[in-house]
């Protein structure tokens, strides 16, 4: 095994996938192929003539107007674990990946303990699950400009068409087309502006940019935050037989090449959103609770207002997505939408009265949030202290991911305003297209990352000392650990709220290998 200190742990951009240095926001339009390898020698060929085709992230190593510049159409490849198998891939190898992986995103032990149950089962799932047909691999195409016209809209069905058919060996099994996202609004279904906190890898965060992690929190074949390298899966020397994967390891030690390394695990979830049960939820429970204090704070709200205070509360980001932490009462202006330099500690957040404990965005990333029990300061230190929270903000960043996704459907009213959406969806038909969100995430660790924030923090009805508060978006009815769906709003009193309705369901997923090119220029090889 080579040593941390004995090699460069500068980012290869030119070996890893552009999807991993950016989202391609510049590219609006997107779809993903799901195939399966039907021709191991015909896939394994076409590999190898798509390389070069492929967007890597070299055109981050100069301001964005120099070249090396992004592709008009992007286009990234992915993998399962059933599709290396496919490809027969060296047992090795397999063997080396993470067991998530090989294990794979709908293994039913790990639905039950990620909270995909009832609807959200894998039986019930339209691809990825146990009754749908195998899939082995992704073709991920991105395109357009600005706002996408319906040319831009279509190319990537085209490329699609091109690539994945018999000739290549490979058979199409689903495509999932992304609704073009509106690059000033940038929102979700629900109507809130995302794509907010999302760290930056150390290896591509500007001079005093802030939420930074490592780059081997993401990317294999780089320290990780405990400055450890992250399990990679090797092959055998004698198995490269050119001898040309760009890391070949210390052969004195280990006789092994990194194949892992430059690539990365992706997460593809797709969740379908249920509009009006969430709005109509926020809209009745807002007139039932009482608002004195608003009152005395000179708040006068009509049922509207009220409706869009207790929605920021459930989320921790008002719709234009300032936070609650600084803003508890009324939206920042437009300037603070993206506002990402915040602790609650500091802010005078600690214990939730501005930001709720249980807030979708406080439990998917706690920052200084204390964990377990924020309310002991005994146990858990003075929260005032900065020493305190920047351990507290390390101990949180070793979970975190590098989000990808976009939104599928259209949506219910352009502006996404919600009482404007309330009164389109009662108007929908039956068998009106659902809408919801591509979730796509990537990280170097699945179970100490993804699953660790999905299990632990957002189905955890027990999540930072709360009884039977989960993730208000993601967690409630699900039947493990335990059914549970209330939310409180810490204060003088606490009030909590009972009865939150599922409006997020599992739709599909699977686990994939982002392979750098050296990896794919092997898989490209003759057997």
């Amino acid at each position: 095994m080579e040593q941390p200190h004995s090699r460069s742990y500068t980012l290869q951009l030119d070996e890893i996938q552009g999807l991993i240095a950016s989202g391609y926001g510049d590219r609006p339009a997107a779809s993903y192929a799901l195939f399966e390898v039907t021709d191991v020698a015909r896939a394994r060929k076409w590999i190898a003539r798509i390389v070069p085709s492929i967007q890597f992230g070299g055109y981050r190593r100069t301001p964005r107007h120099m070249p090396p510049l992004l592709a008009d159409v992007c286009i990234n490849l992915a993998f399962t674990y059933e599709g290396f198998e496919a490809l027969q891939l060296d047992q090795v190898v397999l063997r080396g990946f993470s067991l998530p992986f090989q294990e794979g995103f709908s293994d039913p032990h790990r639905a039950r303990r990620l909270g995909d149950d009832g609807p959200s089962a894998p039986e019930n799932w339209t691809w990825g699950g146990p009754n749908n047909p195998d899939v082995h691999g992704m073709l991920a195409v991105f395109a357009g400009q600005q706002d996408a016209n319906h040319a831009d809209i279509e190319l990537p069905g085209q490329v699609i068409a091109s690539q994945i058919c018999e000739e290549n060996g490979l058979r199409l099994v689903k495509v999932l087309q992304a609704w073009p996202t509106n690059r000033a609004l940038r929102k979700e279904h629900f109507g809130f502006r995302d794509g907010i906190s999302n760290p930056r890898l150390a290896g591509l965060a500007r001079q005093g940019a802030v939420d930074v992690i490592a780059n081997g929190e993401v990317v294999l074949g780089y320290p990780n935050g405990y400055g450890k390298m992250p399990m990679s899966p090797e092959l055998p020397t004698h198995l490269d037989r050119r001898g040309d994967l760009l890391l070949p390891g210390d052969d004195h030690l280990a006789p092994r090449r990194d194949f892992g390394r430059n690539g990365t695990y992706l997460v593809f979830w797709q969740l379908a959103q249920d509009v009006k049960a969430f709005w109509n939820y926020i809209f009745r429970t807002a007139e039932q609770l009482p608002w004195s204090r608003l009152e005395r704070e000179g708040g006068e709200r009509s049922g509207r207002e009220a409706a869009l205070w207790l929605a920021a509360k459930l989320m921790g980001r008002w719709p234009n997505g300032s936070p609650v932490t600084a803003y508890p009462e009324r939206s920042g202006s437009i300037r603070h939408q993206d506002d990402n330099d915040f602790r609650f500690g500091s802010m005078g957040d600690a214990f939730g009265e501005k930001c709720p404990i249980g807030s979708h965005i406080r439990r998917t990333n706690p920052r200084d949030t204390a964990l377990p029990v924020p309310h002991d300061p005994e146990l858990s230190g003075d929260p005032k202290d900065p020493t305190v929270q920047q351990d507290r903000i390390d101990r949180a960043n070793l979970h975190r991911i590098l989000r990808r996704g976009r939104p599928y459907g259209a949506p219910l009213d352009v502006d996404f305003d919600p009482e404007t959406m309330l009164a389109a969806s009662e108007a929908l038909a039956p068998d009106d297209a659902e809408r919801g969100m591509h979730f796509l995430c990537l990280n170097a660790n699945l179970s100490r990352q993804f699953e660790f924030v999905r299990s632990n923090w957002m189905v955890n009805p027990t999540f930072a000392g709360l009884s039977r508060d989960p993730d208000p978006l993601l967690g409630p009815q699900r039947a493990c650990p335990f059914p549970a769906s209330d939310f409180t709003l810490q204060g003088y009193p606490p009030r909590q709220l009972r009865n939150l309705p599922r409006v997020v369901e599992t739709r599909g997923g699977a686990y994939f290998f982002l392979p750098s090119r050296s990896a794919l220029q092997h898989l490209g090889r003759d057997l």
